[in-house]
């Protein structure tokens, strides 16, 4: 095999010999482009990769649907994405792309390829850390989820994965369900941890998603604290502190007030469940919050979870990846962390 090594690009691309000797009888290339013979691939560390990176790059073209922002996601100049998908279209003697004006669409070939190369790029990349000790890992992970969850939950997640994983770099945001989702299919995240309605989406995949009870909640000096049953007509006057109308539980709230005919406008909207928690404890305030963000406090006494009979609201966590992600080491070791903090039963397939 030859090795073809584009000096305006600082890319290697793998050319077999009769495409290489055009190449060098062209004149005025040969003072730029230098073809060399690599006679041991197995023991070279560039040669390997190489294929694998015309798959990543692959990849990322179909999951952005465009040459450039593919360029730009991967640290490449356009150039060298286009000779990469040409390259591989050759190899495999098949257009993977349709390429009209500035228009890209996958064809019917490159949309059966997409399984094939996902599951080369995952497997090397298991091959390559199966000897690697997870407190060996380095990189950079994501991780996108809502502030209730991170509330409740992150504080154990994180120093868990830390031990694990101590040289990783872990990048914790913070969004709403529609803003973590958008980031998750730009590839801008590896992983969200989220709160939503069950659904269905072919470009997400779901490594769990559990019920979790939306509840009302009230300061334990409020005179419904000690009600033993309460219908939600019976609020309807009462302060609330609320979340914005974009968060997901709030409108599920707004959905059954609807259904039900009633109407309750909050004197407050915040996004912060902690903020919320901690006005409702020095202050006879309600508020509507997952029972997983009251269960500590109302354990303690410091909340109190209303038994309103008629509004029972239900949404879904849920730990999901895009369809296309590679899941790396680091990826595995953050789910296999969020499974074990949250007690639920995980096996990823290898």
């Amino acid at each position: 095999p030859f090795f073809f090594n584009d000096t305006a690009t600082t890319e290697i691309y793998t050319l077999s010999l009769h495409d290489a000797l055009p190449i060098l009888t062209q004149a005025g290339f040969a003072t730029y482009y230098i073809i060399e013979k690599k006679t041991d691939p197995i023991r070279d560390k560039e040669a390997l990769p190489m294929e694998l990176r015309l798959l990543t790059t692959f990849l990322k073209v179909a999951q952005l649907q465009s040459f450039s922002k593919a360029a730009e996601s991967l640290g490449y100049s356009q150039s060298a994405v286009t000779v990469q998908v040409q390259q591989l279209e050759n190899e495999l003697g098949v257009r993977l792309f349709d390429r009209i004006g500035k228009t890209v669409s996958i064809t019917h070939y490159g949309q059966e390829f997409i399984p094939y190369a996902r599951d080369v790029v995952s497997a090397a990349a298991r091959a390559v850390s199966f000897t690697v000790e997870e407190r060996d890992l380095t990189g950079t992970l994501r991780i996108g989820t809502i502030e209730s969850i991170m509330t409740a939950s992150f504080g154990e997640i994180l120093p868990l994965y830390h031990e694990h994983c101590p040289h990783v770099n872990t990048q914790l945001i913070e969004g709403d369900t529609k803003t973590l989702s958008d980031m998750l299919m730009h590839n801008e995240v590896d992983l969200i941890y989220t709160l939503d309605d069950m659904g269905y989406d072919a470009q997400r995949v779901k490594l769990f998603e559990c019920p979790q009870d939306i509840v009302i909640v009230a300061s334990p000096k409020h005179r419904f604290a000690a009600a033993k049953q309460l219908k939600l007509a019976d609020l309807v006057d009462e302060p609330f502190v609320l979340m914005p109308q974009s968060n997901s539980y709030r409108h599920q709230f707004d959905v059954e007030l609807a259904h039900q005919k009633l109407t309750i406008r909050p004197f407050l909207e915040l996004e912060s469940t902690s903020m919320v928690m901690q006005l409702l404890e020095h202050s006879p305030y309600l508020s509507v919050l997952p029972r997983y963000t009251a269960r500590r406090r109302a354990e303690e006494g410091r909340l109190a979870i209303l038994p309103v009979t008629d509004c029972h609201m239900e949404q879904w966590s849920q730990l999901v990846h895009h369809r296309d992600k590679v899941l790396t080491p680091q990826i595995r070791v953050m789910v296999s962390c969020i499974a074990q903090v949250e007690k639920i039963p995980l096996h990823l397939e290898s």
